[in-house]
């Protein structure tokens, strides 16, 4: 760790002790828009954090794909689906960047560690997947809704094809 750089702990502490403003049920949600990967990190908000580091390529696809185990001062431990082993098998590398592109926006250093197991929880992309079918929902219940949409079925016998809606 580098002299003087608080351990991951520290961070953590640090993050926790602070005292929580009006509104604290927000802290998550200002902590992924300013992109504080301390915080983010003392959240356990993996999805966030991988958007704060500003991960991109196979690195960002193998953090996606990740389940978040646990973070202690020296690693953070993530579990990777066997389906998704793929991911680290073509790249071993993948997982040194991610540790050193994390280590760098802690200011010290922290191991990340990658199993392969069984997720029990959720990873960001099947959270992602879950916000995006939500918005494609919610745009297709808009279009039957909007009254021009309406008109054009039933005058025309249209049909809406749902698959070609994109949500904006």
């Amino acid at each position: 760790m580098a002299k003087g750089a608080a351990s991951p702990s520290e961070l953590t502490a640090a993050v926790a002790a602070a005292p929580l403003p009006a509104g604290a049920a927000a802290l998550p949600a200002r902590a992924a828009a300013s992109g504080d990967a301390a915080a983010l990190l003392a959240l356990g908000d993996l999805r966030g954090l991988i958007r704060a580091l500003g991960l991109g390529g196979l690195v960002r696809e193998l953090a996606q794909h990740c389940e978040w185990v646990e973070c202690t001062d020296e690693a953070l431990q993530l579990r990777l689906s066997s389906a998704h082993r793929h991911l680290l098998d073509m790249n071993r590398g993948a997982a040194d960047r991610l540790q050193e592109q994390l280590s760098a926006a802690l200011g010290c250093t922290l191991a990340v560690r990658i199993t392969i197991g069984d997720i029990a929880g959720e990873t960001p992309a099947q959270r992602d997947e879950i916000e995006r079918r939500a918005r494609h929902a919610e745009a297709v219940a808009a279009l039957e809704a909007d009254p021009f949409v309406r008109e054009l079925i039933e005058r025309f016998d249209a049909t809406l094809v749902e698959s070609t809606v994109k949500p904006l």
